[in-house]
């Protein structure tokens, strides 16, 4: 497990868990009783992960697997808000001065 330094500029990358994930949750609302399980896979889904995939801003060619707990740190300290974790613009992602 690889650890983000805190100097560099991360995003979080979509996985194909996402897509998938994304998807199904479409899908069952075409069914009666659909919209219930898509609301539960909204909620549950957040929480379902133990590592996240992230790259460098500045070479996105390298994807990391980090724990969820150390990317909602870094999130937190970098003051990247829920939707913006996706972004890979450098001009949205900002670093506090020390």
């Amino acid at each position: 497990m690889q650890t983000l330094d805190q100097s560099k500029l991360y995003y979080r990358r979509v996985t194909s868990l996402d897509i998938v994930t994304l998807i199904m949750i479409i899908g069952l609302l075409f069914f009666p009783s659909g919209y219930l399980l898509s609301l539960l896979l909204i909620v549950v889904y957040p929480f379902s992960h133990s590592k996240i995939l992230v790259s460098d801003i500045g070479d996105r060619d390298v994807r990391i697997w980090v724990r969820t707990m150390d990317w909602n740190h870094y999130r937190k300290l970098h003051g990247i808000n829920f939707l913006a974790q996706y972004k890979s613009q450098g001009s949205t992602v900002h670093i506090k001065q020390v």
